[in-house]
């Protein structure tokens, strides 16, 4: 966050302690470009502090970007279009619900069981980049394999500083096979540490290849962070792409159809919304995706 950017959070934020903003009202606490409120026939530009109700309309043009805030939520807006805000409160509750916010966290785990294979470092310098000095091997550094698998424990960990400093080090060095790979992980430690925007970035620089190990938990992590983002339209590309191709996994099908369900419900589209809800429940009876699908249902 930039100095100036900073400074206008906080004005904002003694502005909304010093408001009695009613349960409904929500407050623009950053905003690029041009942001407007409908206001009956016409639109209105909507600026830092502006109160926004509950019920209201608005519309961002190609390039814009805002945050409000009533205390509790944050909505985040980052894709052009025009957005009831019932709607995106209507999805919101299940974006942000443990079931979903962990959802890639037991995939994570589960890669950093996995087997580490130990890369030779020599003077120093990784083997990778140091020319062969006859039969000597120095050890002095880690491998990119070893960095990525030391950034996922600290990820395990809920260290997401040394994550992110693990992952970052690893780009410095990665091959590019390696790119796509740690560009992943740096997206996803961003997301977990708020910063949607910044995982927007790492996460659509590159397209994973769907034999990578990771592919499936890219997917899921794209599609959570553009929600965050409230880029409807862009998650249900992604994800009727995914659901509809070959390398989809019946394990993360589920998942795929919630986000789908709550990318559409987002979107104002009721009937889409229902549809992919009613899948989560067949798909997976029982499970936590099904309540989060239930409750959602229960509100349409």
């Amino acid at each position: 966050m930039t100095g100036q950017r900073r400074c206008a959070a906080i004005a904002v934020a003694l502005l909304m302690a010093a408001l009695p903003l009613s349960a409904m009202d929500f407050i623009v606490r950053y905003s690029e470009g041009t942001v407007e409120l409908q206001r009956q026939t016409a639109w209105a530009p909507l600026l830092m502090g502006d109160l926004v109700p509950g019920d209201a309309v608005m519309r961002l043009s190609q390039g814009a970007y805002a945050e409000l805030g009533d205390g509790r939520t944050v909505l985040r807006l980052a894709q052009p279009g025009v957005f009831r805000m019932s709607d995106l409160l209507g999805g919101r509750r299940a974006v942000a619900s443990p079931t979903v916010t962990s959802m890639i966290q037991g995939r994570v785990e589960r890669l950093a069981e996995q087997p580490r294979t130990l890369v030779p470092v020599v003077g120093g310098t990784r083997a990778v980049e140091a020319p062969r000095q006859g039969d000597i091997e120095w050890v002095g550094g880690e491998s990119v394999e070893e960095l990525i698998a030391e950034g996922r424990d600290a990820l395990v960990a809920g260290d997401l500083d040394s994550a992110f400093d693990l992952f970052d080090e690893a780009m410095l060095y990665a091959t590019a096979d390696e790119e796509a790979e740690v560009a992943f992980y740096l997206g996803y430690t961003l997301a977990l540490s708020g910063e949607p925007r910044g995982a927007l970035h790492w996460l659509q620089m590159h397209t994973p290849n769907p034999d990578a190990g990771w592919f499936h938990e890219h997917t899921l992590a794209l599609a959570q962070v553009q929600l965050d983002l409230s880029m409807t339209s862009d998650t249900v590309a992604l994800l009727s792409r995914y659901a509809s191709s070959s390398q989809a996994d019946r394990d993360t099908l589920p998942s795929v159809h919630l986000l789908l369900g709550v990318a559409h419900r987002m979107g104002g589209d009721a009937s889409a919304a229902r549809r992919e809800l009613e899948r989560v429940r067949s798909l997976a009876p029982g499970t936590d995706l099904a309540s989060v699908a239930a409750g959602m249902l229960a509100e349409l």
